[in-house]
């Protein structure tokens, strides 16, 4: 097992990697009106939702995440949001099969 540390009262996390694993976790903490401006990155993304709310935009589609809620974003899809809530959330960037793992960096 590998366990990795994410601190619950940090305002951010630029992401820690496993080693046996081409994945990275993190955690953050954005502020209610933080725009996420359009982007995309080569790792499928799966984001947990622990408090707050986000209206995203993903794959040409609007949604309205909060509390509970869990995402899944494909490589390459386009995504945005706009937070309505505070918002604290943990998420894993993983490699595509095949591909290395880029050096640290936040989801967006």
């Amino acid at each position: 097992m590998e366990r990795l540390g994410l601190s619950a009262g940090a305002p951010s996390s630029a992401g820690q990697s496993f080693s046996g694993l081409p994945a990275r976790v993190g955690q953050l903490f954005l502020p209610a009106g933080t725009v996420l401006p359009e982007t995309s990155h080569a790792e499928h993304e799966v984001s947990f939702i622990h408090t707050g709310v986000l209206k995203a935009r993903s794959g040409g589609h609007d949604y309205l995440l909060g509390g509970g809620d869990v995402t899944f974003i494909p490589a390459g899809e386009v995504h945005s949001g706009e937070v309505l809530e505070d918002l604290t959330l943990s998420y894993v960037l993983m490699a595509v099969p095949g591909s290395a793992m880029p050096g640290p960096r936040q989801p967006v």
